[in-house]
């Protein structure tokens, strides 16, 4: 049987637990070392491991008095074995220090290393082969100067004895799993020879009866029938505040009937542990309940009785309130009333409440707000607030502050912009207060009106002068870019007023300007070709907005 001197290392990579043993037959300038290691906690598997030995005279010491070179070495199931052969040379007597390589990842602390090959003198430590040929050995002594004080193994029987003047004080009996102290041959698992003390409360396990052999032990005291006994002095037992009726436990009653009654306050009080109440592998459930018919539950906190949740006899849940009005009820106090998920006070989603405001907040304006029906894992949405502000009814994608997807009813609409147009493609680059004309070279495009009196006159290109756009139609998929063209409505356009004032009520028509609207002086020549009636005034001469209420003509 062999035996080891197990050693710990630890590193950031792995921790390694080494195990070296040297023969004590004779001097020899070569051991073997085994070890165990771990990479992430599981043990490491790599029948090419890369490692690498180094001894150093002190722990710290920089010169490296002896160097293995790297070594290929087989680990399984974190296992190795590596035999070392450095210099008779490095071994004077001091102690050294094995520096261990894993990879690229050197192992700290280093290993003190003091059964060397030379530690025939060195009594402190002491490895052997077990054999026939073998006496019980010294495993580990005290000192060269008392060398009956140690550990020792012992061949026969398998067992570790610590042992103080050659007299063993505690064995370990590994062939019978035993532990005996003060005694070198225990009978039990552990077995004492002598007085014990016994400070703290046994955890685990229970010892029902207990036999005392030798002289005679007692402790003194009296007490009640079925009550649980207290020292009331050092040696002394007297009665407690807890009664057994049966196998129901009262504290402070003498009359206990469920398992654990307590008459009177009881306070749980730690920094760690939990009171847990519940049955954990059966379907019936524990429940906190109430003696008396109209009494309210309460749950408080700190020493001043802080109430923090209310349950009314009716059932009404009060959180921060004692006065809950619906089945959960909320301190009437401004903020943050329910958080739904996200741990920042200040981003989640949630409901809060400020004055005359009722608040459904996510935790940043790239969260959308849905409503719809179903489960959260099959939901059907019927509406969707976007975090931009958009407002989507059978989309979950609104283009604008208000996008229904379908067929949308109302009695009165109210538009706060001024024309009605509808979005048309366009050859021409056209701006606001343009007038443009049916183009004949592209069937359904408009373009810039050229000439005067035109009679493919279409109308004007709404938004100009910063007036709003009102109903805006055409916006089909594809067309969402193209300019809304004002049929109906106020709008400001280009006008050319190089021979004619314009005043409020004239008739409009286009100008040989491309874009351009001037007055119509030839009424005849204009049927057809009107875009609709001044409401402004453009001085003759100059060039600039008019104001016109579009109606083609």
């Amino acid at each position: 049987m062999k035996r080891w001197l197990v050693v710990s290392a630890f590193s950031a990579l792995v921790a390694l637990s080494t195990l070296v043993g040297a023969s004590a037959q004779g001097v020899t300038q070569s051991f073997t070392y085994q070890g165990y290691l771990r990479q992430g906690g599981a043990p490491l598997n790599n029948p090419s491991q890369s490692m690498r030995f180094r001894i150093f005279a002190t722990a710290t010491d920089t010169t490296v008095l002896w160097d293995s070179g790297a070594l290929t070495v087989n680990v399984s199931n974190g296992l190795f074995t590596v035999q070392l052969n450095p210099p008779a040379s490095i071994w004077t007597g001091a102690d050294r220090y094995l520096e261990i390589q894993v990879g690229s990842t050197t192992l700290t602390p280093r290993v003190l290393i003091r059964a060397t090959p030379y530690a025939n003198t060195a009594t402190q430590l002491n490895m052997f082969q077990s054999g026939t040929n073998n006496a019980d050995r010294m495993v580990i002594t005290h000192s060269p100067a008392f060398p009956n004080w140690g550990l020792q193994y012992q061949d026969v029987g398998d067992k570790f004895n610590f042992v103080a003047g050659s007299a063993s004080i505690m064995t370990v009996d590994m062939s019978m799993g035993r532990v005996g102290i003060g005694t070198s041959t225990p009978a039990h698992a552990l077995d004492v020879s002598g007085d014990v003390r016994w400070s703290g409360v046994l955890q685990g396990g229970s010892v029902p009866w207990a036999r005392i052999t030798g002289a005679p032990s007692f402790l003194g005291g009296s007490g009640t029938a079925n009550r649980i006994a207290l020292f009331t002095a050092a040696n002394t037992l007297g009665d407690s505040v807890i009664f057994q009726s049966g196998s129901n436990i009262g504290i402070g009653t003498t009359n206990p009937t469920y398992p654990l009654e307590v008459s009177g306050g009881m306070l749980v009080n730690s920094s760690t542990g939990h009171l847990r109440i519940g049955f954990p592998s059966s379907a019936n459930q524990w429940f906190f309940a109430t003696d008396g018919g109209g009494a309210n539950l309460q749950l408080w906190e700190n020493a001043a009785n802080a109430i923090r949740m209310y349950f009314r006899a009716g059932g009404n849940v009060g959180i921060g309130t004692t006065s809950p009005i619906a089945p959960l009820s909320f301190a009437s106090t401004t903020g943050n009333k329910i958080s739904l998920w996200g741990s920042n006070a200040s981003a989640h989603y949630g409901f809060g409440i400020q004055a005359n405001l009722l608040q459904i907040y996510t935790d940043w304006n790239g969260a959308d707000i849905a409503f719809g029906y179903g489960s959260s894992a099959s939901f059907t949405e019927t509406m969707r607030v976007k975090g931009n502000g958009n407002v989507g009814i059978g989309t979950n994608a609104p283009a604008a502050k208000l996008h229904v997807n379908g067929t949308a009813r109302v009695n009165v609409l109210e538009i706060t912009g001024a024309d009605f147009a509808e979005k048309f493609p366009t050859t021409d680059e056209v701006q606001p207060g343009m007038v443009v004309e049916i183009d004949p070279d592209n069937p359904g495009n408009l373009r810039l009106a050229r000439g005067a009196y035109n009679k493919r006159v279409a109308g004007i290109v709404a938004g100009a002068n910063g007036l709003s756009k009102g109903i805006v139609l055409g916006n089909l998929e594809g067309s969402e870019n193209h300019s809304p063209i004002a049929i109906s409505g106020r709008v400001w356009v280009y006008a050319d007023a190089t021979e004619h004032a314009i005043v409020p009520g004239d008739f409009l028509t286009t100008a040989e300007r491309p874009g351009y609207a001037m007055k119509a002086t030839d009424l005849q020549q204009a049927q057809g070709a009107i875009l609709g009636k001044a409401m402004t005034r453009l001085e003759k001469g100059q060039t600039g907005f008019v104001l016109v209420l579009v109606n083609l003509q």
